[in-house]
């Protein structure tokens, strides 16, 4: 089957691609899986050398890979250098994921002894990755699973394969030593998911996607394991193996504004922080909660903003604004809007209107600020669902707090807790920090930060397992070596245990 990738902003067809079928996914497995023992007698510091010759590599390629991420991804070219340099600065400062991945030493509390942690590969590892990042997040799988000795196939979304594909085709060219234990599935994501599943090779998977989707590939997952239950002298027993799963889900992140900042430059950084990439980022800023008593002047300065934002062709550098990534994306807009609009005293402050083609390209809708009551939201099920879900674009809501108890209980009344951002004078920093239920938090300062040293991931339903992480410490698993033989011994303390024993005896 053939796949057409198209330019999000004027339909083009970019490239079209032989979509994988399930035999060639399953042969990929296969070789890729053959890897394991190989790559595990490498060590770091190999790769490491073979990561950071990469990063000198993809960056002859600058350019081109920048312009494909604006060509499938709609991200706007002014935008498509931070998704670059999140590779770039990856690659070339690897060395700064080593203690989380090498080993360790760990001392008996009773004998003394000291035994070694290692952290070992987990083995065939998927990286599925979506659509709103080209290239950061694909090539981080791509890295990580390197770095610490695991093969792997990446699954790119549909909608923009093509950017992935250029990376690890430049790769391969430039005589990477290893790219027989890596590759690429191009194919839906149902189809190939299911045969990950069902698949005793692949050890790992690691999912970015919404958290609705993330529970179901487990339900999945649990059906499979249900039919593959064998009864024996009265037990159920499941003859499939456990797999290990990671998934980064939804933000719905929270933005929280206080009397005694910087009025002019927070709005500044929060309309960044929330349409960046028409705000098609999982840690955009989406619910914007502000004092009463600074409100109808924050509102103010925060719509002078936003009409400020320029829609258009993503390739203009002064565009702020590129085509949404799907049809669906833009429907859901409309759909999270219109539903809004139906509760009492909620109001569109600016936006709310759409450029539809009728085609799969060129969508746009504009930036929307949607004010909602407080008490619109205080039963979280009646609540309007753009409060509830994640608008993956470019519609934000706006919501008055009476105090910094009922701006906090706002930030938490959600069911995603990824990231949150506090604009506050510095007495209330620390109960802010201890009470957001969030993973990251950002307290008066730039939101959109993101690099090599930020944990992915947060709380509740922004990640399961819940919590921050990084990348490289979720594709090894522990093992502890208990070495008591005396030439171990006296390697660690030049004298064995038993004769420091007789010592203190005598």
């Amino acid at each position: 089957m053939k796949l057409d990738v198209l330019n999000k902003y004027n339909g083009e067809i970019i490239d079209s691609l032989e979509a994988d079928t399930e035999e060639t996914i399953k042969e990929k497995i296969e070789r890729t899986a053959k890897w394991e023992y190989r790559l595990l007698n490498t060590t770091i510091q190999e790769r490491i050398d073979v990561i950071k010759n990469i990063a000198s590599v993809l960056l002859d390629y600058k350019q081109e890979i920048k312009n494909l991420i604006v060509a499938e991804g709609g991200l706007p070219i002014k935008y498509s250098e931070w998704e670059f340099q999140m590779i770039e600065k990856g690659y070339k400062y690897v060395d700064w994921f080593i203690d989380l991945i090498d080993d360790e030493t760990q001392k008996d509390l009773e004998s003394g002894k000291v035994s070694t942690v290692k952290y070992q590969p987990r083995g065939l590892t998927i990286g599925i990755s979506p659509r709103n990042t080209p290239m950061s997040l694909p090539m981080y799988f791509w890295g990580s699973s390197f770095l610490t000795g695991n093969p792997a196939i990446i699954k790119p979304s549909t909608a923009c394969p093509l950017t992935m594909k250029f990376c690890l085709n430049k790769i391969i060219e430039n005589d990477f030593p290893f790219s027989a234990a890596y590759d690429l599935v191009i194919s839906p994501g149902n189809q190939a998911t299911k045969i990950f599943l069902e698949s005793d090779m692949v050890k790992n998977i690691i999912c970015v996607a919404a958290s609705h989707t993330a529970k179901d590939i487990l339900i999945n997952y649990a059906e499979f394991l249900k039919k593959n239950t064998q009864n024996f002298l009265g037990v159920n027993m499941i003859n499939k193996p456990f797999k290990n799963f990671v998934f980064e889900c939804a933000g719905n992140d929270a933005g929280i504004v206080m009397p005694g900042v910087d009025l002019e430059t927070v709005a500044k950084w929060n309309v960044i922080a929330s349409y960046t990439n028409s705000g098609q980022q999982c840690f955009s800023m989406k619910r914007i909660i502000v004092h009463e008593d600074i409100y109808d002047e924050y509102v103010e300065l925060l719509l002078r903003n936003i009409e400020k934002l320029k829609m258009g062709d993503p390739m203009d550098p002064s565009v702020d604004i590129g085509p949404l990534g799907s049809r669906r994306i833009l429907m859901m807009m409309e759909v999270m809007v219109g539903e809004a609009k139906k509760h009492k005293n909620v109001k569109i402050l600016c936006g709310a209107k759409k450029i539809d083609t009728g085609k799969s390209y060129g969508l746009f809708y504009e930036p929307t600020l949607v004010e909602i009551p407080r008490e619109n939201i205080i039963d979280f099920e009646k609540a309007p669902f753009l409060w509830r879900e994640e608008a993956f674009g470019p519609v934000r809501s706006i919501t008055k707090a009476k105090d910094i108890e009922d701006a906090i209980f706002l930030a938490n009344h959600s069911n995603y807790g990824m990231r949150a951002v506090v604009y506050t004078p510095p007495e209330h920093i620390e109960r802010f920090t201890r009470e957001l239920q969030a993973g990251s938090i950002y307290v008066n300062n730039e939101p959109m930060q993101a690099n090599i040293s930020t944990a992915l991931g947060g709380w509740k339903d922004s990640s399961w397992p819940s919590g921050i992480k990084y990348y490289p410490r979720e594709c090894v698993q522990t093992k502890i070596i208990y070495n008591g033989s005396p030439e171990n011994e006296r390697a660690l303390f030049g004298i064995s245990v038993a004769e420091i024993q007789s010592t203190v005896k005598n």
